[in-house]
């Protein structure tokens, strides 16, 4: 199979695997919707659908977040000795 005979079957995967929404993981999860937003929010493979923010405006933004990326992030956030980083302690070097 070539290269673009892989890039066909890849496309197909993603399109068909399930995509969930926000509030479809946090109740799987157990979590608020805020929590799994933040948490995908920047995470490479997720869905947005929307307007993103413009200067002082709000952004309103749908995520779906493909059953691959969230299996990724779960085992990367239930791997032994993870500890989250808080937000402020992110620029400086802290951990």
């Amino acid at each position: 199979m070539g290269a673009r005979g892989r890039f066909r079957t890849m496309t197909l995967l993603a399109l068909t695997e399930h995509h969930y929404s926000v509030k479809e993981l946090a109740q799987i999860w157990g979590l608020s919707p805020a929590a799994i937003r933040r948490t995908f929010r920047d995470e490479p493979g997720v869905l947005r659908f929307g307007k993103e923010k413009r200067g002082h405006q709000r952004d309103y933004v749908t995520l779906r977040i493909p059953a691959s990326v969230a299996e990724r992030v779960y085992r990367r956030c239930t791997r032994p000795g993870f500890v989250p980083r808080a937000k402020e302690d992110e620029g400086t070097g802290v951990r």
